[in-house]
């Protein structure tokens, strides 16, 4: 079996924003949003289909997921394996633009169609707050609790918060209906080049009574296998390999340069209170010479 990883955007928007695939989609947002019985998404349609191909910088079109429910709502499902600054106000802005646009002009504000930003990230957004794996967000009243309007729902999943559960409360875990499906996005590793094998075998397991993640295990290896959809990926990971290690070397740039201007303070600092040159290259284990340099700038 040959897997490629569904944590790259290309690959999700492949499996789960296409309306060829619709009953994976409908079957994937059920889990994510916990929807059951008369609940559940029973249709869905499709705004932004379009995957434009792969040029060898890597530069795509929208890869993120859009679509309309059978009840009215717009769902946004975006995913990110690259941590991205501001990611609470992007995401913000993005359920804003699209709460905003449902709305024609002349027509009424109760018009305005339920708007749910899914953010599936490998990275925790909110690591002081929490270590759950599936958060949910409404606006509510601070004391009593009751909402301000249905019209708002955020969803963030750390897919690394959910591999340090899957690894020590396995049991625990498949309780939550998204297990699957988190599973299904956490087997790969692009950047290792690694398949979970265990996580293959759980999955195969599902398939066996649950006829959408077959479904979606057969469609998975289909894409997964094919020529010029793995020459796309391939593409796609090396840009996004690139911004990784760019966003790595400018943190490394920072530490440095912010490591030296500390350096440069100490022996400003010690200079003015009347210590010698030599007492403090002694003190900061420097040479005398690279004090006196720090002390011209």
């Amino acid at each position: 079996m040959q897997y490629l990883d569904l944590k790259m955007d290309f690959m999700f928007k492949q499996l789960f924003g296409h309306p060829s695939r619709k009953s994976i989609t409908m079957a994937f947002l059920n889990a994510l949003l916990r929807r059951t019985g008369d609940d559940r998404i029973v249709d869905v349609q499709f705004e932004n289909t379009e995957l434009t191909k792969e040029t060898e910088d890597g530069k795509t079109g929208r890869l993120d997921v859009i679509v309309r429910t059978n009840r009215g709502e717009r769902i946004h499902v975006e995913i990110q394996i690259i941590p991205q600054y501001g990611m609470p106000e992007r995401l913000l802005y993005y359920w804003a633009r699209l709460f905003s646009s449902s709305l024609s002009k002349g027509e009424r504000y109760d018009t305005l169609s339920p708007t749910i930003m899914i953010a599936i990230l490998n990275y925790p957004l909110f690591p002081h707050e929490t270590d759950r794996f599936h958060t949910i967000f409404h606006l509510r009243e601070d004391e009593e609790q009751f909402l301000w309007s249905s019209h708002l729902e955020f969803h963030v999943l750390d897919l690394s918060q959910f591999m340090v559960k899957w690894k020590k409360y396995r049991r625990e875990i498949k309780q939550s209906p998204e297990w699957p499906w988190l599973t299904m996005l956490s087997a790969v590793d692009s950047r290792s080049k690694k398949v979970d094998e265990e996580m293959v075998r759980e999955l195969e397991g599902v398939a066996m009574t649950e006829q959408e993640i077959l479904e979606a295990l057969e469609e998975w290896q289909n894409l997964s296998v094919d020529p010029e959809n793995r020459y796309a990926y391939e593409m796609r990971l090396k840009w996004l390999l690139d911004q990784l290690s760019n966003i790595r070397g400018s943190r490394e740039e920072g530490w440095k340069e912010g490591r030296e201007q500390g350096i440069k303070e100490a022996v400003r600092k010690m200079s003015e209170k009347g210590m010698s040159v030599a007492e403090i290259a002694n003190i900061l284990d420097m040479k005398e010479a690279e004090v006196r340099e720090r002390l011209k700038d």
